[in-house]
């Protein structure tokens, strides 16, 4: 079967190729380091996909799959990520200038469901195990992110956490390890119905 993607300007073919799936006629093109600038993948199914160092200046993923997928070294300026999961996604070295990624857009501060530490910090939860980083957050430590999303899309970069314990177990399921946190008001970023912060300090175990 021919996939092409197109132009989401002007609908011209920017790349095509006779293949079994858009993700792999992507993956070629960026292989081959196709102009892909402004192209239409909105809603396209990309999970895994390879995509390092591809040239997606402006393109529109709007509700599109990438989860999993390798962006590493990508030009992603100016695209549309709105809606995009990106959870378990490679952003390292990406460019993400102008997007809702873009490292100097601030979060929008909605702390007010969590209880406040003092003037700057507040009290979060969330599990101590983490699948998306690969690891176990330890007790004490401050962890933050290479990449932070600003939009309201909650499969999205940054560190999750709840405003309650309550909230934390519905979410994961009585079987984790749930852990306190805290974090500064102006790191936290409400997405939907989730929160997500620049950064978390682990404070230790709760029942």
């Amino acid at each position: 079967m021919k996939f092409e993607i197109k132009s989401r300007w002007n609908g011209s073919v920017l790349f095509s190729l006779e293949t079994s799936s858009l993700k792999i006629c992507l993956e070629a093109a960026a292989k081959s380091k196709a102009n892909l600038f402004g192209a239409n993948l909105f809603g396209a199914n990309l999970s895994g996909a390879n995509l390092s160092k591809a040239d997606l200046l402006g393109a529109d993923l709007f509700g599109a799959d990438l989860s999993g997928a390798n962006l590493s070294e990508a030009n992603l300026s100016w695209a549309n990520l709105f809606g995009a999961n990106l959870s378990k996604a490679n952003l390292l070295g990406a460019n993400l200038g102008k997007t809702g990624l873009d490292p100097n857009k601030k979060p929008n501060g909605n702390w007010k469901r969590f209880k406040p530490l003092n003037k700057d910090w507040v009290i979060g939860y969330r599990t101590r195990e983490t699948s998306g980083a690969g690891k176990i957050l330890v007790d004490d430590r401050i962890y933050g992110v290479e990449v932070f999303s600003t939009l309201d899309t909650e499969c999205h970069p940054g560190w999750y956490l709840w405003p309650s314990l309550e909230e934390a177990k519905s979410f994961s399921g009585e079987g984790e390890e749930f852990i306190k946190v805290k974090s500064r008001k102006k790191d936290i970023h409400k997405a939907g119905s989730k929160w997500r912060s620049q950064a978390i300090w682990v404070l230790g175990t709760v029942k």
